[in-house]
C-alpha cells in the first residue's frame, strides 16, 4: 500500500493535470503560447502545438482523463479516507 503523504503527492499530481488540461482544452493557442521560453529547442516545440491547436486541444482532453485516473486511483488505494 502507498503511504499518505505519496497518494496526496499523486492526487495533486492529478489535480494539476486535470487544470493544465482544461486550460490547453479551451485555449490551446494560448496555453502554448505561456511556455514559449527558454532554450531554442523548447521554443521550437512549442511553436509547433501553437500551430497544430486541435492537436493540442486533444492532448489536453487526454490529460484530464489521465489526471482523473490518476486522482481517483488515489481513493482506491486507499480503501478508505483517513479517521479523523
Amino acid at each position: 500500500m502507498t503511504s499518505l503523504p505519496s497518494r496526496r503527492t499523486l492526487e495533486a499530481l492529478g489535480m494539476m493535470m486535470i487544470g493544465d488540461g482544461v486550460l490547453a482544452l479551451i485555449e490551446p493557442r494560448r496555453h502554448a503560447a505561456l511556455w514559449r521560453m527558454g532554450p531554442a529547442p523548447m521554443r521550437r516545440s512549442v511553436a509547433w502545438f501553437e500551430r497544430r491547436p486541435a492537436l493540442t486541444a486533444g492532448l489536453g482532453a487526454a490529460e484530464i482523463v489521465i489526471g482523473i485516473w490518476l486522482a481517483t486511483r488515489q481513493s482506491k488505494a486507499a480503501g478508505r479516507l483517513p479517521s479523523r
